[in-house]
């Protein structure tokens, strides 16, 4: 392994998505931006929709789409086989895409599926929140136990999957708009 570089492994329920030598991984959790680099503290943290780059320790930087999961840094002695000390870097993801491997089109399809979606849903609740009783329906966006109704669940779903349309195309280099 050259030096600088460590093992990065990118697995989802359905595969490994990639398993390189790299110099450095860049993604967000929700704590902030992160750049994993060789020797870096030892960590478990979450990772957030979004797009996540991974710079081979050669060639060209390989970039995904990311809807969440979680990533592991081990740092210490013999991670590599070796004597010496390594990095070596896991992310889980429920679902990954590598961005030369997504489908622009239909991720577009999605996206305008998902916002016209998103829109009827909002609209469907702003009628019945107006229909309720008291200032602006109080108590229909809760549900009467305060808990959500199914609507609200619907709404959740329906702004996830807008949400995962969009972070497909930024990664793809199509519109997110």
């Amino acid at each position: 392994m050259p030096d600088g570089a460590f093992e990065v492994s990118v697995l989802t329920p359905e595969s490994q998505l990639l398993h390189v030598d790299a110099r450095a991984v860049v993604l967000r959790s929700s704590d902030g931006d992160l750049t994993v680099l060789s020797g870096h503290t030892p960590l478990v943290t979450d990772v957030v929709p979004g797009r996540v780059r991974v710079d081979p320790a050669e060639g060209d930087p390989v970039h995904m789409a990311v809807h969440g999961g979680y990533l592991q840094v081990e740092t210490g002695l013999g991670l590599d086989g070796s004597d010496g000390r390594a990095t070596r870097v896991t992310l889980l993801a429920g679902t990954a895409e590598l961005a030369s491997q997504i489908d622009v089109a239909r991720a577009e399809r999605a996206r305008a599926e998902a916002e016209a979606r998103v829109e009827e849903l909002r609209a469907a609740q702003g009628r019945a929140g107006s229909a309720g009783t008291g200032p602006a329906g109080a108590g229909h966006a809760q549900g009467e136990g305060g808990g959500a109704t199914p609507e609200d669940i619907e709404l959740a779903e329906a702004e996830a999957a807008l949400a995962r349309a969009k972070v497909r195309l930024e990664v793809a280099g199509g519109t997110s708009s």
